[in-house]
Formats: C-alpha cells, sequence, structure tokens
C-alpha cells in the first residue's frame, strides 16, 4: 500500500485531564482527533487490511511548511515537533482500519523533511 495525503502533518498530542462538575474527563486534543480523521478517510479508498499476525514494514515521509523566518543552511526541519509524535499520529489512525494493532510494525523508517505541499508519503508492506 503506497498513499500520499495533502495535509500539513501533526503529531500526536497527548490526551487532557480537566475537571468538570465534580467529575474528571480525558480527551485526545481536536487538532489530533481531526488529523487521525482525515488520515483515515485518505486509506478507505485503499480497501486493502493487513490481518493479525501479519509483520510490516512502514516507511514515512513527512513533509512540513518550510518556516519562511528559518535560515537557508537550515536544509532539514531538526525543530519540534519530534519524528516519534508524527509517526504515532499515522500508526494510530491506521489502526482498526489498516491492521488491528499498530504492534504489527516490526520495522519503521519515519523522516521529517521541508516540502511543498505539506503532505505525508507512506508505504505499509508485509515485513519479510
Amino acid at each position: 500500500m503506497k498513499v500520499t495525503i495533502y495535509m500539513e502533518p501533526v503529531a500526536k498530542a497527548r490526551p487532557r485531564t480537566v475537571r468538570r462538575g465534580g467529575k474528571t474527563v480525558t480527551f485526545t486534543p481536536s487538532k489530533t482527533v481531526d488529523a487521525e480523521n482525515m488520515i483515515r478517510n485518505a486509506v478507505l479508498k485503499e480497501e486493502e487490511f493487513f490481518a493479525a499476525p501479519t509483520a510490516l514494514r512502514l516507511e514515512a515521509t513527512f513533509y512540513r511548511t518550510r518556516p519562511k523566518s528559518l535560515k537557508k543552511a537550515i536544509l532539514l526541519p531538526v525543530s519540534k515537533p519530534d519524528w516519534d509524535n508524527y509517526g504515532k499520529t499515522l500508526t494510530d489512525a491506521l489502526e482498526q482500519f489498516v491492521y488491528d494493532n499498530d504492534s504489527q510494525i516490526t520495522t519503521a523508517v519515519i523522516k521529517k523533511r521541508f516540502g511543498s505541499p505539506p503532505r505525508i508519503e507512506f508505504e505499509l508492506e508485509e515485513d519479510k
């Protein structure tokens, strides 16, 4: 499965906990939920599912918009968010849609790059 999703990559945000009316409520921030939904909608048409216990190999590149204020000498996005938070958004979004559980991923190559248009490109295949 090879997919390109045209969106600004979003790093997985930590769950938030608030008190409402004497109760403690934990929720995922809406920016993360919206990003995961966009990813799911993009892969729904692929109609490919890897059943457990299939071992999977993921290669993903996250292309961010280059800030205009950044020096030209800086070629790669070495600032936050971290690569693993981008990867977590993608793998959590694909869970139950493309594979049972992200624990099936046995090999992963995750890259952060500057690019226009902003997008997520990933390839998911059986790991042999």
